[in-house]
């Protein structure tokens, strides 16, 4: 009686105190192997990772937010500065080119006046030298059109870069409040097989002494391996999630094995309303504002196609050099050099219709841009409005759980009073401890549920990066 009461008051104990207290059993030997290995997979020795560190970690070395930055590079090169101007086509070419030519040829000339000439090996030295600019003044608004897009794409890739910094911030902190429950649930398991290996040392010792049957110690043993094999398919759920979460860090090697450990607490702060969140995503959400910017290149697309009915008005600057000097012909030296200039101007009068088949192509593209950003922004909505709700049932459910935690300690304590005046058996006692620890996974389950679901109501109204 003394020893069954003892397992109950374990259960009761906050489960610092019940690791202190457990002390190794007698079991077989697999049962001393399994407890060997049951080393906490979240000690005070290994280094705490916090949340912001992991924010911090993710920032420097994601590989998404690498991309994006290397992309947000190229976009800058086309846009800003003189470089800019060049890519969009307003600057000048210039272009310089030289040739130098020694020929040796075997001569026999005949000429009107009479006389002739041979010559064996005659050397004919030449040379050419020029630097030529052109630059096209005007091409039907063109390159206006090309300056504004690489403008927008820089704006798009700087918001490209804001969405996948939000969605790795998101990304991390599902991943972080992820490990947090895991590790609580392997806690919630641990202390269960605690519980099953107490059992099964006081059921053997009855067994023994025969004020109980073998069945009871039988009945036992099965509940501890049972528990034993959810303890472990536990621990393999909370490797992975460190693995995963390490992914998203950018850095596998940073954490050898995941020995690190987390905050074991998770706060739900989210306070916004959902006319609120409904606001933000309009104005904030950088997917949104993105397709946005599409419906602007798709526009440029238009400008773009239209320039091709007006015509096109180009300069050319050319300052050029040529020598000659050779030992036979008509010349024997000659040099000259000048510099030549004009203007060209030229438009399209027919070409098959390919004009206009690209201009309502490009009107085409517009519309499916705005298409595009419709259904968009009603995706996002409705997301929303999904999420909120989760949010708002998931909270529902903490407080539930919560009272349930409450109860289910109550039963115990009822269960506890019971089991001294010996009106409960230690099974109807193992069901009572299993429902306070389902309790207490189920609280946690929603804790991070509610979590999960205000992280992506702060992912989509765009509450992670500040303007």
């Amino acid at each position: 009686m003394i020893l069954t009461a003892l397992v109950l008051c374990l259960a009761l104990l906050p489960k610092q105190e019940l690791h202190a207290q457990q002390q190794p059993s007698q079991q077989q030997s697999s049962q001393q192997q399994l407890s060997q290995n049951q080393a906490p997979l979240q000690t005070a020795s290994q280094p705490l990772l916090t949340l912001d560190e992991a924010v911090r970690i993710a920032l420097e070395k994601n590989y998404s937010i690498r991309l994006a930055r290397n992309a947000g590079t190229i976009a800058d090169n086309n846009a800003n500065g003189l470089k800019g101007l060049g890519a969009a086509g307003m600057l000048p070419n210039v272009n310089a080119s030289g040739s130098l030519s020694d020929s040796r040829d075997n001569v026999r000339q005949y000429f009107f006046s009479g006389t002739s000439q041979e010559r064996t090996g005659a050397r004919t030295d030449r040379s050419n030298a020029s630097v030529q600019l052109t630059w096209t003044l005007f091409d039907g608004l063109q390159m206006f059109a090309l300056r504004d897009r690489f403008t927008t794409l820089q704006k798009q890739t700087d918001m490209a870069l804001r969405q996948s910094v939000e969605n790795t911030i998101a990304q991390v902190m599902t991943g972080y409040f992820t490990v947090v429950e895991q590790s609580v649930l392997l806690a919630a398991q641990r202390t269960a097989l605690g519980l099953s290996r107490e059992r099964l040392t006081i059921a053997m010792a009855k067994a023994n002494l025969g004020s109980s049957s073998e069945l009871d110690a039988q009945n036992a043993r099965v509940d501890y391996n049972a528990d034993s094999a959810a303890y472990l398919r536990q621990e393999a759920v909370l490797l992975n999630a460190k693995t995963a979460f390490l992914q998203v860090l950018g850095d596998m090697k940073l954490y050898a094995d995941a020995p690190f450990r987390t905050d074991d607490s998770i706060a739900i702060v989210q306070s916004i309303t959902l006319a609120e969140a409904q606001e933000r995503l309009s104005t904030r959400n950088a997917a949104l504002r993105s397709a946005s910017m599409d419906n602007t290149l798709a526009q440029i697309a238009v400008r773009q196609a239209e320039s091709f009915h007006y015509p096109t008005l180009s300069a050319s600057a050319t300052y050029s050099y040529s020598g000659l000097d050779a030992e036979t012909g008509v010349i024997q030296t000659s040099q000259s050099n000048g510099l030549n200039v004009g203007i060209t101007a030229q438009v399209n009068i027919f070409n098959g219709f390919n004009i206009q088949r690209q201009i309502e192509n490009a009107q085409v593209g517009a519309l499916s841009a705005e298409l595009q950003y419709q259904d968009l922004e009603t995706r996002l909505r409705s997301s929303l409005q999904q999420t909120y709700r989760s949010f708002q049932n998931s909270k529902t459910l903490v407080q539930l759980e919560r009272d349930n935690v409450k109860i289910a300690h109550t039963a115990a304590n009822v269960a506890l009073e019971k089991f001294r005046l010996g009106s409960m058996s230690s099974l109807d006692l193992r069901l009572v401890q299993q429902n306070y620890i389902l309790a207490e996974s189920r609280l946690i389950t929603a804790l991070a549920n509610a979590k999960r679901a205000e992280i992506e109501i702060r992912r989509i109204t765009g509450d992670f990066t500040k303007e």
